[in-house]
């Protein structure tokens, strides 16, 4: 069965409640599957279906559903498969077949996903070996008009930071990221988030100076090779301005405490002459107060650069991808490489969000730099507007 983007061929057998006791099947089309809607497979409780009929040596999907609202997804592995590309790709429909989100890597044994509760949606099996793609060559009105929606006027944009420390890049859903297109801004050549993850220390020193703003959320440390973009924006009408976001570093795990490379998007109503006042930062931990940085989302380092441990800070916000040197405590460590890029280790796609007044000028900041040195690289990946579904 071939999926919809052509980058796996592969014998996968679709098994749906329609086996069971005549209940409306799942969607299956072109050898992708998921739950169908409310009143489909999800509504009849207890149905599963049958192991039995399939032999160990098949790679195949089982759909158990238990409720209107809860259900099971399970990717059996052939016994002898050593493969480790055998992705969970996610997808509320297929007009058009894009925002494929990447759920989970089947390692080693079968992949369990549970909890399922979308009322419609599909899954494909693929690989997250595919390659990013990164433009630099872009100028800094490009960028800010892929993050802002139609009918909001930009002005006054501006980036700051080395020509090759950003750009917009492609095909992140094929490397495993949640978000497929976008702005990257890092602390170094912004082509080294290409995979694979092959180096525990990639980096590009500019030896650029840092942003004070940035500064002022991690104690004024010394900083280095700061990216920032910055633009004004107005709307008409009051709205919401958003924007999901990946931060991933090079500093994971063996640096973390050390060397803290922050990130912020600041939105500002207010100015002292001509100069804005970012302190308004709205990229935060989750339910925090605290700027996303590399100290206050990791997954702890077992063994550190000078041989101590360092237990996680917000883990359940961090992912892991492998070190090539060194290891995140065990709960939160990978065993081989997840995504294909560079860093190693990021967060769960992040949200950033502020109400915008209309006829109000609101000034935004996005903005990433190293602490400590110009050494081991940082970025964010900012994802490319798209409508609400």
């Amino acid at each position: 069965m071939k999926d919809r983007r052509g980058d796996q061929l592969a014998t996968i057998v679709i098994i749906t409640a329609l086996a069971i006791a005549g209940t409306s099947t799942g969607v299956s089309r072109g050898g992708i599957a998921g739950p169908a809607s409310p009143a489909g497979p999800l509504a009849a409780p207890g149905f599963s279906s049958p192991a039995e009929a399939f032999t160990s040596n098949n790679l195949w999907l089982e759909l158990a559903g238990y409720s209107n609202c809860t259900a099971t997804l399970i990717v059996h592995r052939p016994w002898n498969d050593t493969n480790l590309t055998h992705d969970l790709f996610y997808a509320p429909d297929l007009n058009p077949p894009v925002d494929w989100q990447f759920v989970r890597r089947c390692l080693n044994t079968n992949l369990v996903v549970g909890n399922l509760c979308a009322g419609e949606g599909l899954f494909r099996l693929g690989q997250t070996n595919g390659s990013l793609t990164i433009n630099s060559n872009v100028t800094a009105l490009a960028m800010a008009q892929m993050l802002v929606p139609p009918g909001v006027m930009l002005t006054n944009v501006k980036y700051t930071g080395a020509s090759r420390a950003c750009g917009e890049f492609s095909g992140g859903n094929g490397c495993g990221l949640p978000l497929d297109s976008g702005v990257i801004l890092a602390t170094g050549d912004a082509t080294n988030a290409i995979g694979p993850n092959n180096l525990s220390g990639a980096t590009t020193p500019y030896g650029l100076p840092g942003d004070p703003d940035l500064d002022n959320l991690v104690g004024r440390g010394q900083t280095f090779d700061a990216a920032v973009l910055e633009f004004d924006i107005v709307t008409t009408n009051c709205c919401t301005i958003g924007f999901q976001y990946v931060f991933a570093s090079e500093e994971y795990p063996e640096w973390i405490g050390s060397f803290n490379d922050p990130m912020a998007i600041f939105v500002s109503t207010n100015r002292t002459a001509t100069n804005w006042v970012n302190t308004n930062n709205i990229a935060l931990v989750p339910g925090t107060n605290l700027a996303v940085s590399v100290n206050t989302i990791n997954g702890g380092c077992a063994a550190t650069s000078n041989g101590s441990h360092v237990p996680p800070t917000n883990p359940q916000f961090y992912v892991d991808n492998h070190d090539p040197g060194f290891s995140a405590t065990p709960l939160y460590s990978a065993p081989a490489p997840v995504y294909n890029i560079q860093y190693d280790g990021m967060t769960v796609l992040l949200t950033a969000q502020a109400q915008i007044s209309p006829n109000v000028t609101n000034h935004i900041k996005i903005a990433i730099e190293d602490y400590g040195d110009d050494l081991y690289d940082s970025a964010v990946f900012v994802k490319a507007w798209t409508p609400c579904p």
